[in-house]
C-alpha cells in the first residue's frame, strides 16, 4: 500500500507540473471521493465504529480529439485493513464510429444500475443483498472490452456488449471482486445488456434494462446472472422529486463436480425530494435460495427480506450526509426468524470536478 500511495504522489505531482507547462494536458481533470460511515449494529457490537469505508482519487481527460483515458485509485476497508487498488483504468471514445462508444481496460461491468457506479454514487448508504451476494459488496470489475451502440431507430435503444478475462468477475468465493483469482477461468466473462430509455416530457424520464451474464471460474463453476432494472425520474427545478430505481436478479451456478444452485433477489427504492437538499426514500428488499431443500430433496422455503428508509441531506453536490436504519428478517422455514437491526451514518465528501453519470 505505501508503494502505491507513493507511486500515486509522484504521479500527481508530475501531472500537476506538466499541467502548468503542456497545453496537452490542460484538460486534465481531478476527483477525489472520501466515503465515511459509522454502522450501529442492535444485534452485533464488533464492528460498530465509525471510519472511511472507502477514498477514491479519480485522473480522467481526454487524450487527443479522438480518444478519452480514466484512472481512478480506491483504497476499501476490510476487516479493519486498507487495501489500495487501482480500480477503474481505460481508454474509450465515442468519436471513431457513428452511435458507438467503447471502453478497453479494467472497468465496471456495463450492467444492472448500481453496478455501473461507486458506493459514494448510490441513493442509499449499503448494498441489497441481491447486490452484495451477486456482485459483492463493490460492484463487479474486470479487464477486457466493452462497447455500446445507439441503434439508430425513432426510439431509444443502447445495446452494450463486453467480453472481459475473467479473473476479476468471479473470484474463488463467487462474489468479492476485491480478490482476483490467480488461476486462469476456464471461460471468458461474457455479457450484454440492451436497454432503451422513454421521454415523458422535459421533467422526467424512464430508462429501463434488460441483462444477461455468464462467467466460469478456475474450477469450472459457471455463473448466469439474468435481470431487470429500472430508473424512474421527475426532476423539478434543479432536483429530483421523485425516483424510483430497482433491480431483480436470478442467479444459476453449476459444473460437472456440483449440484445447480439457484438464487434470486430483488429491492425497489423509491425516494422523495422535498427540496434540493432533503431526500427520504424507503428501500425494500427480497432474497430466496430456490434451491435450498431438505435432505429428500424437497424444496425448504425461505425469504430474506428488509426495510431500510434512508433520509438524506445534500448540503451541495459536493456535499452528503445520510442517516438509514436497516430491519432485515431471514426466514427460513422449521427456524426461528433471525433479526437483524442496523442504524447507519454516512459522510461523502467529493473533491474537485466529479465526472457526471448519464440519467
Amino acid at each position: 500500500m505505501k508503494l502505491t500511495l507513493i507511486s500515486l504522489s509522484v504521479l500527481f505531482a508530475s501531472a500537476f507540473a506538466q499541467a502548468q507547462t503542456a497545453p496537452l494536458v490542460q484538460n486534465l481533470n481531478f476527483s477525489a471521493a472520501l466515503d465515511v460511515t459509522a454502522p450501529y449494529n442492535f444485534e452485533d457490537d464488533s464492528n460498530n465504529k465509525m471510519g472511511i469505508r472507502s477514498a477514491e482519487f479519480m485522473i480522467y481527460a481526454p487524450l487527443d480529439p479522438t480518444f478519452d483515458a480514466l484512472i481512478n485509485f480506491a483504497a476499501h476497508d476490510h476487516d479493519g485493513e486498507f487495501h489500495t487498488e487501482i480500480h477503474e483504468g481505460y481508454i474509450s471514445s465515442s468519436k471513431l464510429i457513428q452511435n458507438l462508444r467503447f471502453k478497453a481496460g479494467m472497468f465496471l461491468l456495463g450492467v444492472g444500475r448500481l453496478n455501473q457506479f461507486h458506493q459514494h454514487d448510490w441513493p442509499f448508504i449499503t448494498a441489497p443483498k441481491v447486490q452484495t451476494e451477486f456482485f459483492g459488496d463493490e460492484g463487479m470489475h474486470d479487464t477486457g472490452l466493452e462497447f455500446t451502440y445507439l441503434l439508430p431507430t425513432e426510439s431509444y435503444w443502447d445495446i452494450t456488449v463486453g467480453v472481459t478475462d475473467g479473473y476479476q468477475t468471479v473470484s474463488e468465493d463467487h462474489g468479492d471482486h476485491t480478490h482476483e483469482s490467480s488461476e486462469r477461468p476456464t471461460a471468458p466473462t461474457f455479457y450484454i445488456r440492451p436497454s432503451t430509455f422513454i421521454d415523458l416530457g422535459e421533467t422526467g424520464g424512464l430508462q429501463i434494462g434488460l441483462n444477461y451474464l455468464s462467467a466460469s471460474d478456475s474450477h469450472g463453476v459457471r455463473t448466469e446472472l439474468a435481470g431487470l432494472d429500472f430508473v424512474f425520474k421527475r426532476k423539478e427545478g434543479n432536483f429530483n422529486r421523485w425516483l424510483l430505481q430497482s433491480e431483480i436478479w436470478n442467479r444459476v451456478q453449476n459444473s460437472d463436480l456440483t449440484e445447480r444452485s439457484n438464487q434470486m433477489g430483488a429491492y425497489i427504492f423509491p425516494e422523495y425530494g422535498f427540496n434540493p437538499r432533503w431526500f427520504l426514500g424507503l428501500r425494500m428488499d427480497a432474497f430466496t435460495d430456490l434451491s435450498l431443500s431438505y435432505d429428500d430433496g424437497e424444496h425448504r422455503d425461505n425469504l430474506d427480506y428488509a426495510f431500510v428508509p434512508t433520509l438524506t441531506y445534500k448540503n451541495s453536490e459536493f456535499v452528503t450526509w445520510r442517516i438509514a436504519y436497516t430491519h432485515e428478517v431471514n426466514n427460513v422455514s422449521q427456524e426461528a426468524d433471525q433479526i437483524n437491526r442496523v442504524l447507519e451514518l454516512q459522510f461523502i465528501a467529493i473533491l474537485g470536478a466529479h465526472p457526471a453519470h448519464t440519467f
